[in-house]
């Protein structure tokens, strides 16, 4: 089979994107709600809130200073424990993500969409095993950060996880082994096409930044076409 082209997924994962729009709208109100009310209770339930406006007013007259205090904050251990709860309350909205993995599939067999649809990665144990894996992924990530290679390495490697795990009902050491043979094979591609649908997903914050919840979902799209071109087993 020939290998498609980074322009072609694109194109296609546009496409998919396009035909969802208000699913799109939604997703983006929804994640976003829930990381900043959740978000900003934990700040505040770890006492960073009250920490950060006893210098705030730095922030206007020594921004230099500001920044060296706010750093200093985030090293304390509210801070750490802070940034754990962010990964855990991303976590509990990740499993949002899967039912885009529905939606697409349900568009490629031409049967309806309902806005139920986009709720498949909450029911039943699917709730419980994409919740541990987004746990799981975004505590390496938040280290492999700090090294952007790394970074890409693992993102590429863990990319097609979910989806295997959603469409063939396998478990995550099964997924993740063939989601890391489909990278190797596919390394430049991929790689590629990650990068370009970060760059998409966040661009709408050029537009007005409101513009961010619509294209923000774009991710999920390119994930799809990648996963029906390179693997294409729905376990169907």
């Amino acid at each position: 089979m020939q290998k498609p082209e980074v322009g072609k997924i694109l194109t296609e994962a546009y496409q998919y994107w396009m035909k969802t729009l208000p699913y799109q709208l939604l997703f983006s109100v929804i994640y976003f709600s829930v990381i900043m009310f959740a978000g900003a209770y934990a700040f505040r339930y770890y006492g960073l809130f009250e920490e950060v406006n006893r210098f705030s007013q730095l922030m206007y007259s020594d921004f230099p200073a500001f920044l060296k205090k706010y750093e200093a904050l985030m090293q304390t251990d509210n801070a750490v424990a802070f940034t754990m709860a962010v990964l855990v309350i991303k976590a509990v909205i990740f499993p949002l993500n899967i039912g885009f993995l529905k939606i697409y599939r349900k568009l490629d067999l031409g049967e309806p969409v309902v806005v139920s649809d986009l709720f498949a990665g909450f029911r039943g144990y699917h709730f419980f095993l994409f919740g541990i894996y987004a746990v799981f992924w975004n505590v390496i990530n938040s280290y492999l950060l700090l090294f952007p290679p790394l970074c890409l390495l693992w993102i590429g490697l863990a990319l097609f996880v979910p989806a295997l795990v959603f469409y063939k009902n396998i478990n995550f050491f099964q997924a993740f082994r063939i989601s890391a043979q489909v990278f190797r094979k596919n390394v430049f591609l991929i790689l590629l096409v990650s990068l370009a649908s970060v760059l998409i997903s966040y661009c709408g914050i050029l537009v007005f930044f409101f513009g961010i919840f619509v294209s923000f979902p774009f991710w999920n799209a390119a994930i799809y076409v990648l996963y029906k071109h390179l693997i294409a087993d729905f376990g169907e």
